[in-house]
């Protein structure tokens, strides 16, 4: 009885192992990218809804036998299919007309939004409904605000990674990049701070630049990602270069090996900021609350050259060095702040660290938060660095 027992548990494995699907990956269409445009063109207006080709939507397939071979970094890797369609899901069934193979979405490594697109609250919305629904795209699939056509963006021949997909997932992935220029966005994340607060940011891809606008003879042909697009109930606000991402990142704890360069007697000195953690409080003062941002930085000198024949760094002048990095990074998230005041959109979570944390201060504040709220807070920056190698041999 035992012996069958264990026959049957053996056969088990023979049948459980394996790959059961229908379509062979060579008979698939892997989309690995695909960018989301309004059309601009006009719409008849008369026209069914069916009939209304809003969206503008390119597909990239990549040619698998030259990607899993030798010829990774070949030209022509790839072939761009742009479908007009009403929505989403019918520009997926046009797309299946336009292919030999089984389209495929389970293995989606960006998604890039054109900015025609984003500065319509409703078709955003539509769209990114549309991405979730069938769940069949990862909620960790990035999101990329394009400058421009994002249908330019899967155009660029790029002599690094020629599949902008792999790409991404390669940026996106190594763990040892500093985070200073650009803030991350998450599919998924993005639709809970809608849900939360109405307000994220996604990072700007750029588009290179023609031949026309470049003063060299070739055109530029690298990826750029940096900064952030401000979204706000869907539509696009404004966009903020890397210096507010910088403090945007400093004020989430976000940041790490990040360079700071400070001016010390005369000369550039390098502080690497390897790590940083940071809270946000809020005080209700005799003069009204107001709100604290705490951040505390571990760092090393990374590149300093004096011509003083003296000890460069004693207990003296490392605290000058720590006071004068402290008053750098403070004015990094005093560009980010006023940069949020401006547009008058809270990018930065101080509301819902509010709400979170101190729920009786937020009732007061709550009703009048996006109006002048947030606008109106005063906000104070205490930073304390700390440095852990000067690069000194002594």
């Amino acid at each position: 009885m035992r012996l069958i027992k264990k026959l049957c548990m053996l056969s088990l494995v023979v049948f459980l192992t394996g790959c059961w699907d229908s379509v062979e990956i060579n008979n698939r269409s892997v989309i690995l990218e695909f960018a989301i445009d309004k059309n601009m063109d006009k719409v008849d207006e008369n026209a069914p809804l069916d009939m209304r080709s809003v969206y503008n939507i390119t597909y990239s397939i990549p040619d698998m036998a030259q990607l899993s071979g030798l010829d990774s970094l070949a030209e022509d890797m790839k072939t761009n299919i742009m479908v007009q369609a009403p929505t989403i899901a019918t520009s997926v069934d046009d797309l299946e007309t336009r292919t030999r193979n089984t389209v495929t979405f389970s293995h989606v490594k960006v998604i890039l939004l054109g900015e025609d697109l984003l500065k319509d609250a409703k078709l955003l919305e539509e769209s990114i409904d549309a991405i979730t629904r069938g769940r069949v795209i990862a909620r960790n699939v990035p999101l990329l605000a394009v400058k421009g056509k994002a249908e330019d963006a899967q155009n660029i021949q790029n002599s690094q990674q020629p599949i902008l997909g792999l790409y991404i997932m390669n940026y996106f992935n190594n763990r040892e990049r500093p985070q200073a220029y650009f803030k991350s966005q998450l599919l998924g994340n993005f639709i809970r701070d809608m849900q939360d607060t109405g307000v994220a940011t996604m990072p700007i891809f750029h588009l290179p630049e023609t031949i026309e606008e470049s003063d060299s003879t070739y055109p530029v042909t690298e990826y750029e990602i940096s900064g952030g697009a401000v979204i706000k109930n869907y539509e696009l606000v404004d966009y903020v270069d890397k210096e507010v991402v910088r403090g945007q990142l400093l004020i989430d704890g976000d940041s790490k090996n990040s360079p700071v360069v400070i001016e010390y007697k005369d000369r550039p000195l390098t502080y690497i900021l390897q790590r940083q953690n940071s809270k946000i409080k809020f005080n209700d003062g005799p003069e009204g609350v107001f709100c604290i941002i705490e951040i505390e930085t571990v760092g090393d000198i990374a590149e300093y050259v004096s011509t003083s024949h003296e000890s460069l760094f004693t207990i003296e002048t490392i605290e000058e060095v720590k006071n004068l990095v402290a008053d750098e990074i403070a004015k990094q998230v005093f560009c980010t702040i006023d940069s949020a005041k401006d547009m008058n959109v809270d990018f930065l979570k101080i509301g819902q660290e509010m709400y979170r944390k101190y729920p009786d201060l937020w009732e007061r504040y709550e009703e009048n938060w996006e109006v002048n709220g947030f606008r109106n807070m005063p906000i104070t920056v205490q930073i304390t660095t700390n440095i852990e190698n000067t690069g000194i041999i002594q």
